[in-house]
């Protein structure tokens, strides 16, 4: 019997949801091996890998996401707070900045983007890979 795209898609998302990052990112591997232009498996990719604090490929996941669904707003706002996580402050302000072109009214975006300049502005005084408890993902 083969397993599907969205078997694996499905038990990965919930494997997200019970904080099994580790576990989800083999489920999106498999899916992604079998449908690599499904932006939602990219996108919940970089979440996984976002929470076990693998910043680079995180920001790479949503990358990927947008590539195929430019327009999402959730993956550009995920892909600044990754960003300025990495102190990439320049492009994190380009990623927040077209997010909130497409979801003006998310206040989400609108505290990330401020808690991206709020480190920037400061050289925020944590060590370079540590998540600021403040940030929110979509």
């Amino acid at each position: 019997m083969k397993v599907s795209v969205g078997y694996w898609y499905n038990k990965g998302v919930a494997l997200c949801n019970a904080n099994m990052h580790e576990k989800a990112l083999y489920c999106f591997d498999k899916a992604l091996s079998m449908e690599k232009d499904n932006d939602l498996i990219w996108f919940r990719q970089g979440i996984a890998l976002f929470y076990i604090k693998r910043l680079q490929e995180a920001a790479s996941s949503f990358d990927h996401s947008l590539r195929i669904n430019p327009n999402n707003a959730a993956a550009l706002n995920n892909r600044g707070v990754a960003l300025s996580v990495l102190k990439r402050f320049g492009e994190a302000e380009e990623c927040f900045k077209k997010a909130l072109d497409l979801n003006p009214g998310n206040p989400g975006i609108k505290i990330n983007k401020n808690i991206s300049n709020g480190m920037e502005q400061t050289e925020n005084q944590q060590s370079r890979g540590e998540i600021n408890e403040n940030f929110s993902l979509c």
